[in-house]
């Protein structure tokens, strides 16, 4: 009799088709279930993403003071920032460095010979035996007065003191000119030439006193010291209105003309 009631039992719990009705009761609840997440899902994926940018992170500069780089200022030139071609100076103007000696612009110009003749006279004395020889040996080969050579290089390097002669070689005080390619620097807005050595020096004022605007100074006998000195002097070789006479006086003073023979 057990057994019957319990087959009884399980048939009421079946269905029409021999399914137990809790069984199908669960999986239309978990269908039911599943269904939902799926239209959620779905509804999710199609819906516009909104994506919120992320704001950039503020950066915390370091406590100290942070200086920005100026624009280079472009130097001016001056005499102590000599180029190599500041101006360009015509050779007609000849060595146009007598004014080197002025260090203000309304400045009346310094005499070379007042300059000269504050000099010792032992330097003096030392600065023509020590180019004597080179300026025989200038006399051999350009025909030009030893004396004239000796006496233009005392008077305008100030026996080697000046600048010009004892940084830069420049004896004669000779300016760039328009065919000069060589060294060269600058003072009182004035282009000059610069050389490696004394010698060369000596060697380009031979040139440039016998060629070009000077030319015509080849006629002058390679003793006349005199025509020379007034040769010079006519032709502008520098800015020194008494120049002739500054050469002759120098010239004689030292016996330079016992040289020339």
């Amino acid at each position: 009799m057990a057994i019957q009631s319990k087959t009884k039992e399980t048939k009421k719990t079946k269905g029409v088709f021999g399914i137990n009705w809790f069984t199908l009761v669960l999986f239309i609840v978990m269908a039911f279930v599943f269904i939902q997440k799926d239209l959620s899902l779905n509804f999710n994926l199609n819906a516009p993403i909104n994506v919120e940018k992320e704001k950039p992170k503020k950066y915390d500069a370091p406590s100290q003071k942070v200086t920005h780089p100026q624009k280079k200022k472009v130097p001016k030139l001056t005499e102590k920032t000599p180029a190599k071609k500041v101006k360009e100076v015509n050779e007609k103007t000849g060595t146009s460095f007598f004014n080197f000696f002025s260090r203000g612009k309304k400045k009346k110009a310094k005499s070379l010979k007042s300059e000269l003749d504050k000099i010792d006279e032992s330097i003096k004395q030392g600065y023509l035996k020590r180019f004597a020889h080179v300026a025989i040996s200038e006399q051999e080969k350009f025909k030009i007065p030893a004396s004239i050579i000796l006496a233009n290089a005392l008077l305008h390097s100030a026996a080697g003191q000046t600048d010009m002669a004892s940084g830069y070689n420049n004896h004669f005080a000779i300016a760039c000119g328009n065919d000069w390619d060589g060294g060269s620097g600058s003072a009182n807005g004035i282009c000059y030439r610069t050389y490696e050595t004394a010698w060369m020096s000596f060697r380009n004022h031979s040139k440039y006193i016998t060629t070009g605007q000077f030319e015509q100074m080849v006629r002058y006998n390679s003793k006349d010291y005199r025509g020379w000195a007034k040769g010079l002097e006519n032709l502008k070789y520098s800015d020194d209105k008494n120049l002739s006479k500054n050469l002759i006086q120098i010239i004689e003073q030292y016996g330079l003309n016992d040289l020339d023979e």
